[in-house]
């Protein structure tokens, strides 16, 4: 390649990355942000054996080690572009000993790893054990001595295999392959009917007395065969790939008699190879991209940063709507204090949005207990915190909620057992030493604002816990009548499952907890109640703004104005009073999505 070629290709390929760390950093953050959310890195002697205990344990151990980087959104892109910079010099360095040159073939797994990346549970463990394996198989035919290199696949494959789990197949394959077609040594078909027993013989041994895993699994451990469609199969496509290539190019050899594959630069070449890229670049945001999750991951990031207004930012960007994101946005409404006024801004779809039921999932218990945690319902959080531990091990969120929460309840020592395990991070470590100081000076506690208010709404009342949600909420706030969370909340709950009665009963409420005027859609609600029941229930003090009642006046008569033709009023009235209480009473069905 001459000098002006090599100038070209490395300015070529260091475009190519740039977009990729720009697609990561830039549209992917909160997937990043929530692979370290999901584990937890400890440097514990106890901990590192656990990964001991697995094929591809070193692998995963690896992948935790770089994954607690990011809770940096810049160290995150980094780490996945870094990764698959070196998937990308590998497969360069491996298809040119095989007499493959070009940009194009040495970018496509990389794209493949985009795909794959952008996934919210393929983690970056998975892409470190194809690094070692191809990393393997490149150090393997970079020996030119042919004794050396079959002692070192007879030998270190199995080590291979303790590495990376099921990608040491891959590595076994591609040797079988370049000793079937790209060496000449007369012992080569000797040498390669060993590849195939040692690869089925190695983890049938592993399964049977060294690792606690099923027989049935041994070949294929670590292999993330359980993401879904269309991801299972990019991951197919990419461990394919490879011995694809080689495959294709030995027919290329012999069909051109030994004329090296390799398409030069010339604007031909170069405008071919940047359309492919464009096209599966292209694929990958259309098809794979997941725009829908990395909302709901931006929205409960910004949730746990406590920076509400991002939250509702987010929320009035998203391009849809499910039951998670009314959950998302009803809370991040009360704590900007919108709730009463802009509770129907946003879609919804009954009580059933204030809340995720409970379901036997880590994912419920782990996005759905904050909202607990925040009403002070502090048995609660504890259970949906611990659930989601359980369920998916160790993780900073439920970790940091079980000390809250223990420290609430004044249980010292429980505490200070959770604190000894953020302790052993990195990131957290801090935080822990903290909340330790509590531990050790119960005294200090008292100082702490956020553990005194949930102290104060300690629940002293009896109740069966139910996950009727709903019905805990009177509870509560018969408990505490000052919980101004609960009591917007219960109030909500009226609203949306349209219960006028039971949110007359309580708009007295307004005056005990020192409100300065009504929320204008509880005047909404107000002067529907009142237009059927004939009841003047304003409490004391209070007046309903004319602005409102001018509003509904309007209301009124555009309604009129349509008859009986329900589905007309509803798509013509959506853009004036699409964000009014009473087009919700009149048009939204309440059942929760």
């Amino acid at each position: 390649m001459s000098r002006i070629n090599t100038k070209f290709h490395w300015i070529t390929t260091g475009a190519l990355f740039v977009v990729y760390f720009l697609y990561f950093f830039v549209l992917n953050p909160y997937h990043l942000i929530y692979l370290e959310q999901i584990q937890l890195f400890r440097f514990n002697g106890n901990y590192f054996a656990d990964f001991l205990s697995r094929p591809g344990g070193l692998s995963e151990f690896t992948g935790a080690f770089l994954t607690q980087f990011f809770i940096f959104p810049v160290a995150g892109a980094s780490i996945v572009t870094l990764a698959g910079i070196a998937v990308y010099a590998i497969t360069v360095y491996i298809f040119h000993k095989h007499h493959v040159n070009g940009v194009l073939l040495g970018f496509v797994p990389v794209l493949l790893l985009a795909a794959l990346h952008s996934y919210h549970l393929y983690t970056l463990a998975y892409t470190i054990g194809l690094i070692f394996s191809l990393g393997y198989f490149a150090v393997y035919i970079s020996i030119k001595n042919n004794k050396l290199r079959y002692f070192v696949v007879l030998t270190g494959w199995p080590l291979l295999y303790f590495i990376a789990g099921g990608y040491a197949l891959l590595t076994i394959l591609l040797c079988f392959i370049h000793e079937l077609f790209f060496n000449r040594n007369r012992s080569r078909f000797i040498i390669a009917s060993l590849f195939p027993i040692i690869a089925l013989l190695v983890p049938y041994l592993a399964s049977h007395f060294i690792f606690y895993i099923r027989k049935e699994m041994a070949s294929t451990f670590f292999l993330p065969f359980f993401i879904g469609v269309p991801f299972k199969y990019i991951l197919i496509l990419l461990l394919v790939y490879y011995p694809l290539i080689l495959i294709v190019t030995k027919g290329w050899l012999i069909y051109s008699k030994g004329e090296i594959l390799s398409p030069g630069w010339n604007w031909k070449t170069i405008m071919t190879g940047t359309l492919v890229i464009v096209c599966l670049s292209g694929g990958i945001i259309k098809y794979v991209y997941d725009r829908k999750t990395e909302v709901l991951l931006g929205i409960d990031h910004c949730i746990q940063q406590s920076d509400w207004e991002g939250a509702l930012k987010h929320s009035s960007s998203s391009p849809f709507t499910n039951r998670m994101l009314m959950h998302f946005t009803n809370l991040a409404l009360y704590k900007t204090g919108h709730m009463g006024d802009q509770l129907f801004n946003y879609p919804q779809a009954g009580s059933g949005g204030l809340w995720l039921d409970w379901g036997q999932d880590w994912v419920t218990a782990f996005f759905g207990g904050e909202i607990y945690y925040q009403l002070a319902y502090n048995s609660e959080a504890y259970r949906w915190a611990f659930e989601a531990m359980v369920a998916k091990g160790p993780n900073p969120r439920s970790l940091k909620r079980l000390v809250l929460t223990s420290l609430v309840d004044d249980n010292i020592a429980l505490a200070e057992k959770y604190l000894k395990v953020l302790e052993q991070t990195l990131f957290y470590r801090e935080w822990a030493h903290h909340y330790l100081s509590f531990v050790n000076h119960p005294e200090l506690i008292k100082g702490d604002k956020e553990i005194s208010e949930k102290r104060h709404f300690e629940i002293y009342s009896d109740f069966i816990s139910s996950d009727n949600f709903g019905v805990r909420l009177p509870q509560l706030l018969a408990d505490h009548s000052d919980n101004r969370m609960v009591f917007e909340y219960y109030m909500a709950s009226l609203l949306l499952d349209k219960n006028l009665d039971g949110f007359a009963s309580n708009i007295y409420r307004l005056k005990e907890l020192g409100y300065k005027s009504i929320p204008v859609q509880y005047e909404e609600a107000l002067l529907a109640y009142m237009s059927y029941s004939k009841k003047n229930i304003v409490p004391e003090g209070y007046n309903i703004s004319m602005a409102t009642r001018d509003r509904l006046s309007d209301y009124a008569g555009a309604i009129y104005s349509f008859g009986d033709n329900t589905d007309k009023a509803a798509s013509a009235m959506n853009s004036r009073f699409g964000k009014t209480y009473w087009y919700y009473l009149k048009f939204i069905n309440s059942q929760p999505r």
